[in-house]
C-alpha cells in the first residue's frame, strides 16, 4: 500500500533580509539561501523585512514571497523596534534572523530562528586585534550586547560550522537547539573561459602570473603577513609573480601601500578596491594561487569559491578553514611569516602540486550547494513552527 505524504502546516515565515543589497559575506549569504528556499517545494509564505527600496528587485520574484520596507535605517531601531511591530500585524511564525543578532522582544506567538554565523565579536584582544575602522568596532559592540540576549530566547539557532557551534557554546549560553548548516559557492563561482579571465584581469591593471588574495584592513584577515610573507619568497618566485590584494577600501589602499613601499615591492603588488563578481570569478581562474591566510572565519566561504574556480588554495590552521578545506588546501599556520612564504614558493614552483589541490578542490566544493542548504534551514523552520 502507498505511504501517504504527511501534510505540513503551512508558516508564515519572516526573513530580515536587509543585507541582501550587501554584495559580501552575510549578505551574499542571505542573498543565495533566499534564491534556494524559492526553488523549494513547500507551503510555506516568506514576508521578507528590508530597510531599502534598493532591496526590494533582488528578492525573490514568487507568488508565496512578499517583501516589506521598514524604517528608519539605523540598524538597532529597525531590528530592535520596526521589526517587531511589524511581526505582529503580518501574523509571523518564524521569524529568521540571518545575521548575528535578532529583537530582544518579539509577539508571543513569534518564534525566533537566530543565525550566529561566529562570535569574533566576543573574543578577548589578546586573540583578535581590535579592528581600527571605527565602524566596525561600533558593530562589534553592539553584537556583543545584543547576540548573548536575543540568543537566550531564541527557539532554534543555526551555525556554519562544527567550530562555529564550539565557539558559540564556549561565549553565549541558549539551551535553543543548534544546527551546523554549512554554506556554499554561489553559481557564479565555476571554471570559466581562460581567455575571457585573462581579458578580464588585464582590464583590472594585472599583466602577469600572480597570487590573488582577500585583503582588508580588519587585523583578523591577516593581509601585512601575507604581504610580508610575499616579501620574503620573491627570490623564490618566477620573477614576473605578482601578489594581487583584492577588496581593499581606499583607507586600506593608502595604509598597505605605505607597507609595499616600504618593502620596496611596488611592481609587484597590485592593489585593488572592490571588484565585481565576475571580475572576482576571473581573478580566481587566473591565478596561479589562492592565499587565505585568515587568523579567524567562522567558516571561510573564499576557500570554496576559489576551489569552485579551479584555483590551488593556500589555506590557515586557524578556526574553521581545516574543517571547511578539507584535504583540498596546503594549510600553514597563519602567524608565520616564514611557513607563509614557503608555502608561496612550494606552490608557485610546482606545478603538479597545484594541479593536485585544484582536482580535490573540485571534489570538495561538490559537497556544498544551496539546495541543501536551504533543505536544511527549511528543517528548522518546520520543527520551530511545529511547535
Amino acid at each position: 500500500m502507498q505511504q501517504r505524504k504527511t501534510q505540513r502546516k503551512p508558516l508564515r515565515v519572516g526573513v530580515d533580509a536587509r543585507l541582501i543589497t550587501y554584495r559580501r559575506g552575510i549578505g551574499n549569504f542571505v542573498q543565495h539561501l533566499l534564491d534556494a528556499l524559492a526553488r523549494l517545494d513547500t507551503p510555506h509564505e516568506f514576508v521578507l523585512y528590508v530597510d531599502s527600496n534598493a532591496a526590494v528587485p533582488l528578492a525573490p520574484k514568487h507568488p508565496r514571497f512578499t517583501t516589506r520596507v521598514l524604517g528608519p535605517r539605523i540598524y538597532p531601531v529597525w531590528e530592535q523596534c520596526s521589526l517587531p511591530a511589524q511581526l505582529r500585524r503580518d501574523r509571523i511564525d518564524v521569524l529568521h534572523c540571518p545575521a548575528n543578532a535578532g529583537p530582544l522582544h518579539m509577539p508571543s506567538s513569534t518564534r525566533l530562528v537566530l543565525t550566529i554565523h561566529d562570535v569574533m565579536y566576543m573574543l578577548p584582544r589578546s586573540t583578535l586585534p581590535a579592528s581600527p575602522s571605527l565602524y566596525q568596532r561600533i558593530g562589534r559592540g553592539y553584537l556583543r550586547w545584543a547576540v548573548p540576549r536575543v540568543a537566550r530566547d531564541a527557539a532554534a539557532v543555526t551555525t556554519i560550522s562544527e567550530f562555529s557551534r564550539a565557539d558559540i557554546a564556549r561565549y553565549v549560553t541558549t539551551t535553543a537547539p543548534m544546527t551546523v548548516v554549512y554554506e556554499a559557492p554561489g553559481p557564479a563561482f565555476r571554471i570559466v573561459d581562460p581567455a575571457h579571465a585573462a581579458a578580464t584581469v588585464q582590464s583590472l591593471g594585472v599583466s602577469a602570473s600572480y597570487l590573488v588574495a582577500l585583503g582588508a584592513i580588519d587585523p583578523r584577515k591577516n593581509t601585512a603577513r601575507v604581504i610580508d610573507a610575499f616579501a620574503r619568497a620573491l627570490p623564490e618566485l618566477p620573477s614576473s609573480q605578482q601578489l594581487v590584494l583584492v577588496g581593499l577600501a581606499p583607507g586600506a589602499r593608502v595604509h598597505f601601500g605605505k607597507q609595499v613601499r616600504a618593502l620596496g615591492i611596488e611592481t609587484r603588488v597590485v592593489l585593488l578596491g572592490f571588484v565585481t563578481e565576475s571580475e572576482l570569478v576571473a581573478l580566481y581562474n587566473a591565478a596561479e594561487l589562492f592565499v587565505y591566510a585568515s587568523l579567524y572565519e567562522g567558516f571561510g566561504m573564499p576557500l570554496l569559491e576559489a576551489m569552485a574556480c579551479g584555483t590551488a588554495v593556500l589555506g590557515s590552521t586557524s578556526a574553521s578553514v581545516p574543517e571547511i578545506a578539507g584535504d583540498a588546501a596546503l594549510l600553514v599556520d597563519p602567524t608565520d611569516v616564514g611557513a607563509i612564504a614557503s608555502a608561496m614558493s612550494r606552490l608557485c614552483n610546482d606545478a603538479s602540486s597545484r594541479l593536485a589541490l585544484q582536482e580535490r578542490g573540485r571534489v570538495r566544493t561538490a559537497r556544498f550547494t544551496w539546495d541543501q542548504v536551504a533543505r536544511d534551514v527549511m528543517n528548522v523552520y518546520e520543527q520551530v513552527g511545529a511547535v
